[in-house]
Parts: C-alpha cells; structure tokens; sequence
C-alpha cells in the first residue's frame, strides 16, 4: 500500500486551523467554499495512493497546492479587504497599512512622508493605547521603496474600485515569494513542503492577513538567495538592495552577504565591483529622501527606532528590554537605554564566529542560519522584540532548512 506523503499531511494540518480560525467570506459563512476546499484537499490525499506516474503526479500535486493557496488565502484577504471597506478604514488592519496608505498620499501630492505628522489620517484613529498617543503618528519608520513599490497600485486601485487596500501589493509579493520557493532546485515532496510551510506558517499568517510588512520585504530576499545560488551575484544585489530599501530587519545580513560573495571570489576587488550594482540602487532610491530632509529622514528610519527622538519606540515586546523593565532598571519605556552597547559585546563575537563558519563551508543556506541567529539577537537585545519578528525569523529558518546543498558552493 502507498503511503500518504508528508507534504500531504502537512497541508492538511495548517489549511484546516486556518479556514477555522479566520473568515474566508465577507458576509454569511460560505459552506460553498468549505466544500470547494475540503474537496480540493481530498484530491490532494488521493494523488498519494492512486497509481500516476511520477510527472503526472508532481504536476498535478503542483496544481492542487497552488490551487488551495490562491483560494483559502485569497478568499480570507478579499474577505478582510471587503469588510474593512464596508465598516472602518482601521478594521483589523495593522497600524503599518494605515500610515503606508496615508504615505503614499502625501508622497503623490508633493509632501514628504518622513518629515510630516500622520495626525488627521485614519491611523489617528487606529488604537494603540487607552492612555497613551501612538509615537508611529509622528514618524514613518519604514524605507522609501516600501511606498514607491505601492505607487502603482494606489493608482490602478484607485481608478477602478474606488480605493486602495495597502495589503493588495502585500498579496502580490506574497505570491512572489512562492514563485521563488517554487523556482528552488529540490526534491519536489520537498519543494510542496517548503511552499506549503511558507504560505500556512501559523507564526506568520495571521500577521500577513492584517498587513504586517516582512513578507514585502522577504519576497526581495528570497529572490536575492534565488539569484546567488546561481552564481549570478550582479543580479542578487540588485534584489537585496530592494530588500534594504524596504526595512530595516534585513540590514543585519550585510555582513555575512558581502563574507560570502568574498569567500566565493576569494577576491576583494571583484568583490566590491560585483556589489556596485547594490550600492548603485541603495544610493539611487534612499538619497533623493536623504536630500530632500536628512533630519527628518534619519529620525525616522534610524534614531526612532534606538530611543533618540523625543516620540521614539518605545521598549517593547519579549527581548531583553523588558526584563530590565520588570526588574526596575528601565522604569520608563519611552526614555533612551544604551541597547547598542549589549548588542555590540554579545552581537559581534556571534558575527564574528558565524562568518569563520561560513568560511569553512560557503554555503547560502549557511549564509541564511548566520543571519537568522545574529539578528535574533541583536532583537532579543535591540529597544523591541515582538511577535511578529519570530514569525519573521521562523520564515527565514524555513528558507534555511529546504535550501539546497550545493556543493559548488562550497
């Protein structure tokens, strides 16, 4: 007797929580569409035992799993997009996708989105706190191309439904995200394994439904991987470059991204020339912002985030920080703390060895767990460290374990 595979089961496991926890119709339960996903997920067990030949099966496996992706996502983000428009601009959205649609406005009628306030936009009326007034209204932290990329979309958007729903461009990266999953050189079991994971993470899937940003950001990076895994590392830095330009989690990456391409030339020189084209599209989308406001571009993106504006983050989430609250060493979370200094003598040993470690074997996938445990914990030590930054680094381990042993990377 065939047995059923695992990418079967797994699908199954995080496709039925998910229709169970989360609408996936704007109005009355649709038992209509259960059907039409039960009955997808049957065929996909079937496809185990039935007697196909090994092409015919992997196509029509690939067929169902991206079949069941588009319509239980798709339906539960149309459904959120749709109830949003129906009820209130800050219905189950998160505060991001308020302020990047309000920056997006400002930013097509000429205003500055770094040095303006967000006060009179519906992120005003976003809650955040019943005492306290939410410090994001005073600044937009996130990078140029996070709007620039959106642009389009507001437009078609509006000239056609009437509205723009910033998680519409969020979706489209979403389903380039697992374009490039799909794109990876593996075992197809494992490949099903690694979109399915990738698509119904429950560490990250929620968080994507209210419009959280780092799958904007991830589909970049995997993409960048995608590119360096086949040695064409041009065109890798030119999609790392767009990953920089859109948030600042990725920035952590730069050290052990430049050790491999040098460990992989074992020449500096060609090194630099073959990250000219990252430098080229940094410098080309960040300095017309720099130029145009440095101070408010810097207090935004940079001194916001380390506790040195008056509205700055505030401590937050599970890291360090708030043990130190808790034992009274903190005693207000909105003042500055030297976090800087923790995470430069635990975070540099940590590069420091994992660059060494990279060097003896030179492998993307270990270029990938170096970032993911370095970044862990300069979070873990950084002013915040909140929930959906471990979905984010459970996104990047994934990536880390299905990517493939190339031995020419070696």
């Amino acid at each position: 007797m065939k047995k059923i595979k695992f990418d079967t089961v797994l699908l199954f496991a995080l496709v039925i929580p998910f229709v169970m926890t989360f609408r996936i119709g704007p109005g009355i339960t649709p038992y209509w569409l259960f059907g039409i996903i039960f009955l997808g997920l049957a065929f996909y067990i079937l496809l185990d035992i039935l007697n196909l030949g090994q092409s015919t099966y992997d196509f029509l496996k690939k067929i169902l799993l991206w079949s069941i992706v588009v319509i239980v996502i798709g339906s539960a983000l149309f459904s959120a997009i749709v109830v949003r428009h129906q009820t209130s601009p800050t219905y189950n959205v998160h505060d991001i996708i308020l302020q990047q649609e309000a920056a997006v406005k400002f930013l097509l009628h000429g205003k500055n989105p770094y040095a303006v306030t967000y006060f009179g936009t519906p992120m005003e009326n976003w809650h955040y706190s019943d005492t306290e007034v939410n410090p994001a209204l005073y600044h937009f932290v996130m990078q140029p191309f996070y709007l620039l990329f959106a642009v389009p979309f507001y437009l078609v958007m509006g000239h056609t439904v009437g509205f723009f729903d910033a998680r519409v461009p969020l979706a489209f990266l979403f389903l380039v995200l697992l374009f490039f999953a799909s794109r990876l050189n593996i075992e197809e079991d494992k490949k099903r394994q690694f979109i399915t994971l990738l698509a119904f993470n429950p560490a990250t899937l929620g968080y994507f439904l209210e419009g959280r940003d780092d799958i904007f950001m991830f589909a970049f990076l995997l993409a960048a991987f995608h590119f360096l895994h086949n040695r064409k590392n041009v065109t890798s830095g030119i999609f790392m470059a767009l990953a920089f330009v859109i948030k600042q989690s990725v920035w952590p990456i730069f050290p052990f991204y430049f050790a491999y391409i040098y460990f992989q030339n074992k020449n500096l020189k060609k090194t630099f020339v073959q990250l000219l084209p990252f430098a080229a599209v940094f410098l080309a989308i960040v300095s017309p912002f720099v130029l145009w406001n440095p101070k408010a571009f810097l207090d935004s993106t940079i001194l916001y985030l380390s506790g040195n504006v008056a509205h700055s983050y505030p401590v937050s989430g599970y890291g360090f920080g708030m043990i130190l609250n808790q034992m009274g060493i903190i005693k207000d979370v909105h003042a500055y703390f030297p976090f800087w200094i923790l995470q430069i003598l635990i975070g540099l040993p940590i590069m420091a060895g994992f660059i060494l470690w990279q060097k003896r074997g030179n492998t993307i996938s270990r270029l990938i767990i170096s970032y993911t445990i370095f970044l862990f914990v300069f979070w873990y030590f950084s002013r915040y460290f909140n929930n959906s930054h471990l979905g984010y680094l459970s996104m990047v381990l994934i990536t880390a374990y299905f990517w493939p042993q190339d031995t020419k990377e070696v």
